[in-house]
């Protein structure tokens, strides 16, 4: 039984709540073999490591795959999400970041907000991711990384690359980062919570919270899948933002009913 009072709570405290075995084995295997015909298939919105060949992430799959679209509905994640964000959702964005086995590159430190701020032209933090794992996740394989609380300090980023596109987002070189320097203040303070755990697991984070994840160093891939909801009192505003492709910015922001 899903407590959402207080996994509400501990993502306005700390920036994230991670819950055990949410997603039933089944459904994983399901969701991974979606995904691996997806790999083959390598649609508009799959991107690639520097080496050209290990592919990245997968982004819109919600747009196309009526198993996501159905799994993205879950009442327990619309739950969540709309008494954190107290109204409702919709999805903005999906993607399976799959972290390679020893050639999944790292995530350097970042916040989300501003790539959506300055992407898409949403003007309010008003954004829950939801991640998935579909395999276990141990420290050789570069798991998530946040900073407890880090959220609470508002934007922490800088621009790194200048004057980038849509693609210099997705890659380890982020557009935006944040700096050693805050990095130090905001560890000292609070450290980091390493994010290991089983297949079926999820994580709910705040889209301000720091967060970062280093490479696969293991012979085992770190798939991690990943809805990001939008409150639907902050759509984006086009002539804000870049007019980013639609598997980065969703066209269709009507409040999703739950699928069960």
């Amino acid at each position: 039984m899903i407590d959402v009072d207080l996994i509400v709570n501990q993502i306005q405290e700390n920036g994230f709540c991670v819950v055990k075995n949410v997603i039933s084995h089944n459904k994983i295997i399901e969701i991974n073999k979606c995904v691996e015909r997806l790999s083959v298939e390598r649609s508009e919105g799959v991107t690639f490591e520097k080496d050209g060949k290990s592919i990245r992430a997968i982004h819109g799959l919600h747009l196309n795959e009526s198993l996501f679209e159905e799994l993205f509905c879950e009442k327990s994640f619309l739950d969540i999400t709309q008494s954190f964000l107290n109204s409702g959702c919709y999805v903005h964005q999906s993607k399976l970041n799959f972290k390679k086995a020893m050639t999944g590159e790292a995530w350097p430190w970042h916040q989300d907000f501003i790539f959506w701020k300055n992407g898409d032209g949403i003007e309010q933090p008003k954004l829950l991711n939801v991640a998935i794992f579909l395999s276990d996740v141990e420290m050789l394989h570069g798991p998530l990384c946040f900073i407890p609380k880090s959220h609470k300090f508002g934007n922490l980023c800088e621009r790194y690359v200048s004057e980038t596109d849509w693609e210099h987002d997705l890659a380890n070189n982020l557009s935006y980062q944040i700096n050693s320097d805050v990095l130090k203040s905001l560890i000292k303070e609070n450290e980091v919570s390493f994010i290991t755990g089983s297949a079926g697991d999820i994580v709910f984070f705040d889209s301000l919270v720091a967060h970062s994840s280093t490479g696969n160093l293991s012979p085992f891939d770190r798939p991690i899948l990943i809805v990001t909801y939008n409150s639907v009192c902050n759509l984006p505003k086009p002539s804000l933002g870049k007019n980013r492709p639609e598997f980065l910015c969703a066209h269709e922001t009507r409040p999703l009913l739950s699928s069960n």
